[in-house]
């Protein structure tokens, strides 16, 4: 069992990586990896420390034997090294941060592969402001966008002594506050969305190997589009003619699916603060 569960993780480590190294979107919706802490008693800490989608630092907290409390930060402030579909390298220069927090119910059950169920429900706001250009080249495209988000999820799980694993659905509806993309070109061109919104179905699983109490946890997830109403889009053009600048603008409606993949590499301890 523990074998086969290393196995698993190696593959997920795998799954999680990959995209990092070959997607070729500037991203505009960066979902985090769910939180699946498995309480299991009252005044039981849990926090974790990784890496997807940038540095973060999740914290929960039962503080009864059903009810516990969790907040999550992730910050992303340095550049990516990019692969395109044909082949060609970029940079992304990134500066994004997500907050949320929120709470939760957990319980036991007599399912011998699931014992642990949770439910949360949380909010939460998401900055994103990314700048990529190619290898070589001081010119390229920028995006800025700010979104506020509430979400609910149902988490079914596993703890032994020395591994864990887990299933968790996130239901996640996305509001836009702030939308645009640009880029640096002679003739330029800046986009953007109007109120643009989305509702999300985020299926992910995770496993953990126990190694001297500390949980080494990979998560892999994707979040799949529900909603995708009409957004209005701007397009303004910018050309100049010698020293006049002449802008141009069009309008137009143009669905917008959420949709990306999720992964976290990460370090989680639990302290139990009483007996069970």
């Amino acid at each position: 069992m523990q074998l086969q569960l290393l196995r698993y993780l190696i593959i997920i480590v795998g799954v999680v990586l990959l995209p990092n190294k070959l997607l070729a979107q500037k991203e505009f919706y960066t979902p985090k990896s769910l939180l699946i802490p498995l309480h299991d008693q009252k005044n039981q800490l849990h926090f974790s420390f990784g890496r997807g989608g940038g540095y973060d630092f999740n914290l929960s907290y039962a503080f009864t034997d059903k009810l516990a409390l969790f907040s999550a930060a992730t910050f992303d402030n340095d550049t990516k090294k990019r692969l395109s579909i044909i082949g060609d390298r970029y940079d992304v220069d990134r500066d994004d941060y997500a907050l949320k927090g929120g709470f939760g119910y957990f319980t036991k059950t007599d399912n011998p592969e699931f014992p642990i169920i949770e439910a949360y429900v949380g909010t939460g706001i998401t900055k994103i402001n990314n700048y990529w250009h190619f290898k070589g080249d001081t010119d390229g495209e920028a995006t800025q966008a700010r979104y506020w988000s509430v979400f609910g999820q149902f988490n079914a799980g596993k703890r032994v002594s020395e591994s864990e694993y887990g299933l968790g659905l996130r239901f996640t509806y996305s509001q836009y506050t702030d939308f645009s993309f640009y880029d640096t070109y002679s003739s330029s061109t800046k986009s953007s969305y109007k109120s643009l919104r989305g509702l999300t179905a985020d299926p992910e699983i995770s496993a953990g190997y126990n190694l001297y109490g500390v949980i080494i946890q990979a998560q892999v997830g994707v979040a799949i589009p529900l909603l995708a109403p009409l957004v209005e889009r701007t397009d303004t053009h910018t050309t100049y003619e010698g020293t006049t600048e002449i802008r141009t603008s069009i309008n137009s409606d143009e669905k917008m699916r959420l949709y990306s993949l999720i992964g976290r590499l990460s370090l989680q301890y639990k302290v139990n603060f009483n007996k069970k």
